[in-house]
């Protein structure tokens, strides 16, 4: 009895219909989840850059207020790229172009700041706190002042809205973060590939950041979904 039953599993198998239908559900439940797998991503990416974006606001609003400087968060939008620097080392045409010296040459800049008033009549004291002010800025903020921050693939800035807008489309875009912990009225809007969108606000009295996944009909309404490329 036990040889005719190891004889009967040895002589049994999957026909061909069975195993294409295994193979038809496998590839049903594959083609299925593939979609909701890079949705999936796209949305991670997009709310990841949404923070990174407002911890670096926050670094900024903290570093204004404990180093009594004010700090900014830079926005290039045509390259996708966002980084920290000094409002001391900007400087804005007529026109409305601005140009960031903290991405030209940093070192040069910071020691330009700690000696902006070398002809004025300062007493010895003033000048020596001055110079420690500019090693505080090195020491605290130097490893990132001036350096970008690149947004990931699939994400994109589609809009800013800031008190100082030019509405050039190449033009760089900041807010300004202020010792008496206020800032600039601030707002950029982040899109995924898929279309999904965060709103990353700056509260102008107090200098906070907040971040908001806007509905369908708010990105329709600001007309969002049409700038999308």
């Amino acid at each position: 009895m036990i040889k005719q039953f190891f004889a009967k599993c040895k002589n049994s198998g999957f026909t061909l219909i069975e195993i294409t239908i295994v193979i038809f559900i496998i590839l049903l439940m594959t083609s299925a989840a593939v979609p909701w797998m890079k949705t999936f991503a796209e949305s991670s990416r997009l709310k990841t850059t949404a923070r990174s974006i407002r911890s670096l606001m926050e670094y900024a609003r903290n570093s204004a207020i404990t180093e009594r400087t004010e700090y900014v968060v830079m926005f290039d939008s045509s390259n996708g790229e966002y980084w920290l620097s000094l409002a001391e080392l900007l400087s804005e045409s007529s026109g409305g172009t601005v140009t960031d010296q903290s991405r030209i040459s940093l070192s040069e800049s910071l020691s330009n700041i700690s000696n902006r008033n070398t002809n004025s009549n300062q007493s010895d004291s003033n000048q020596n706190s001055e110079d420690n002010q500019n090693q505080t800025l090195t020491a605290r903020t130097g490893g990132i002042l001036g350096i970008p921050k690149q947004l990931p693939k699939g994400v994109e800035i589609v809009q800013i809205k800031s008190e100082r807008s030019s509405g050039i489309k190449n033009n760089l875009e900041y807010v300004t973060f202020y010792p008496n912990s206020t800032s600039d009225d601030f707002e950029i809007y982040l899109q995924s590939e898929s279309g999904k969108t965060f709103l990353i606000s700056v509260t102008k009295v107090t200098g906070r950041t907040s971040i908001k996944e806007l509905k369908q009909e708010e990105i329709e309404e600001l007309g969002l979904d049409r700038q999308r490329t």
